[in-house]
């Protein structure tokens, strides 16, 4: 992937000369610009979303790079796999970027470490949206066998204008119990590679504003709830109100290839959703109530009748209409609840049931102290509600959440 590996030589040519102390004499004058300081390239810098912002490491690193360059340690191996760490800035300047490669000839061993400085450009206009790196300067240091510590020098400015690295679809966790992770796309030319980093603990924004812009305002119509800066509709069911979408805030996963979806939370970090005074988490009772104000009842295994014409009618009634794979016509939205097949997800994984399984979770537990999911799900032929138990394993499934108050 030549994007990735240019700098290397870049870097060749910063280090070739025999005098390795006077290299700087081989280096052009760095391209002027404004503004930034003298000799500095001008790049675009915007501000990042705060979910973004913070210390990133490839998955499979041992650490942060940041650690081997402030310790003059090396870290890498030879091979393909990805040796990374981004400094990610809320405001777009003073981002920095590190990665290291092993090369091998004969006898010879060279490891290279590089740090880049520059700028951060986040384009939400973008399908997906895109956060580009541009670089303004660049050091390398390299270690060898043949000599003991390393030996640093500065990248030729011709090069480190031409690095840039982009991530597509980049989107990170906000947990507050657990280690987050951020997902993209990262671009070289027309290849999308996946990959995943992890946060530096500590180096993220607390509190980060993660509203998805879809209840900055109040709605058209109806009513709502505001808490924080968001509008969240809502609608009188049966003895309640009820929040109509899905809640959105920090704490949790966000899929912004599906907004609309909300916020997936572990069951644990219910805590982090902040509930406006005679609000609360639904619970199990709440969710059977709001079944029953459609005329539905629960069984022996706490789900609706999967087959029952009837019982799928009155269920449509709390369905979100075209969003479901199944277009078999029952779901209206009559109620105003707008059910949505979001499925879930985890730290790991996405579920496969996105278009087919509604899940929210319950404030409750069942006798087992395991945690109780509100789900309405859909299968060839059936459609069915159920409340179903959510056992905490070591990768604990994440659901949206609603919100309710008595009426």
């Amino acid at each position: 992937m030549k994007t990735f590996r240019f700098v290397w030589a870049a870097a060749l040519l910063a280090v070739s000369t025999s005098a390795f102390s006077s290299c700087q004499n081989n280096i052009p004058s760095p391209t002027p610009g404004t503004p930034g300081t003298p000799g500095t390239p001008s790049t675009p810098a915007t501000a990042i979303p705060d979910a973004l912002v913070g210390t990133w490491y490839a998955e499979n690193n041992a650490s942060p790079l940041t650690t081997n360059w402030n310790q003059g340690t090396f870290q890498g191996s030879p091979g393909f796999a990805e040796f990374r760490t981004m400094v990610f800035t809320k405001n777009g300047t003073g981002a920095e970027e590190y990665h290291s490669d092993v090369y091998t000839s004969g006898t010879d061993v060279e490891q290279r470490l590089c740090k880049m400085t520059g700028t951060l450009e986040y384009d939400a206009s973008a399908t997906p949206a895109r956060l580009t790196f541009h670089a303004q300067s660049g050091t390398v240091r390299v270690f060898s066998n043949k000599y003991a510590g390393y030996k640093e020098s500065p990248i030729v400015a011709a090069d480190v204008a031409k690095y840039k690295l982009t991530w597509s679809q980049p989107q990170a966790s906000t947990f507050a119990t657990s280690p987050n992770h951020l997902t993209a796309n990262l671009l070289d030319g027309a290849t999308a590679v996946a990959v995943k980093y992890k946060q530096v603990p500590g180096t993220g924004i607390t509190n980060p504003n993660v509203g998805n812009g879809l209840y900055d305002n109040p709605p058209a119509t109806g009513t709502y709830v505001k808490i924080g800066s968001q509008y969240f509709p809502t609608a009188t069911i049966g003895n309640h109100v009820w929040m109509t979408v899905n809640y959105v805030g920090s704490g949790g996963l966000n899929d912004a290839r599906y907004p609309q979806h909300g916020t997936y939370y572990k069951f644990m970090d219910l805590n982090q959703v902040t509930i406006p005074a005679g609000w609360r988490i639904p619970t199990r009772q709440d969710y059977v109530a709001l079944l029953a104000s459609q005329g539905l009842t629960l069984d022996m295994w706490d789900a609706t009748d999967p087959s029952d014409v009837p019982s799928k009618r009155k269920l449509g009634q709390l369905m979100a209409p075209s969003v479901w794979a199944t277009q078999d016509g029952y779901a209206t939205n009559s109620s105003g609840f707008t059910a949505l097949p979001g499925d879930y997800r985890s730290a790991n994984a996405i579920g496969n049931g996105i278009g087919s399984n509604c899940r929210l979770w319950t404030s409750s537990k069942d006798a087992n102290n395991t945690p109780l999911g509100f789900q309405i799900f859909q299968i060839v032929g059936d459609t069915y509600a159920a409340i179903a138990t959510y056992p905490i394993g070591a990768i604990p499934q994440c659901l949206p959440v609603r919100l309710v108050r008595d009426k």
